[in-house]
């Protein structure tokens, strides 16, 4: 079976955390999901992660810690995903390949439809939490 490496940026502010929903030329389109993206050859994760904000969220990331790890798998493939925290990014958030992003509270992630691979983190974030 085939397996991709994906990161994904967990993003917050206060008690909120930035979600961005798939627009409507994506695969899983409506879906919403930390904003990331699949492993290039001769890439890191950390310039994996780092690429993709700025490529989707037309921002510039610093970096806080690898927050989770995991393997999914789906039908046809394997995900290896990969969480980081982000301490701090720089820019305005802007839609580059989502069609929505939200500010959202961990108590109300139930309200939105994520990505199946985003339950085990999501679940570590509300228990952390305390949801």
């Amino acid at each position: 079976m085939k397996v991709i490496k994906v990161t994904g940026a967990i993003i917050q502010e206060g008690n909120e955390f930035l979600i961005c929903r798939r627009g409507p030329n994506e695969k899983a389109a409506g879906l919403w999901e930390f904003p990331g993206g699949k492993l290039e050859i001769n890439e890191t994760l950390e310039d994996c992660v780092l690429r993709e904000l700025k490529e989707e969220l037309d921002i510039e990331a610093e970096l806080h810690s690898l927050y989770d790890n995991y393997r999914f798998k789906a039908e046809d493939v394997t995900y290896d995903l990969y969480f980081y925290k982000i301490k701090k990014y720089s820019g305005n958030l802007s839609k580059k390949v989502h069609d929505k992003l939200k500010w959202v509270e961990i108590k109300d992630f139930h309200y939105y439809s994520f990505l199946p691979g985003d339950t085990p983190v999501i679940n570590k974030l509300e228990k952390e939490n305390k949801v």
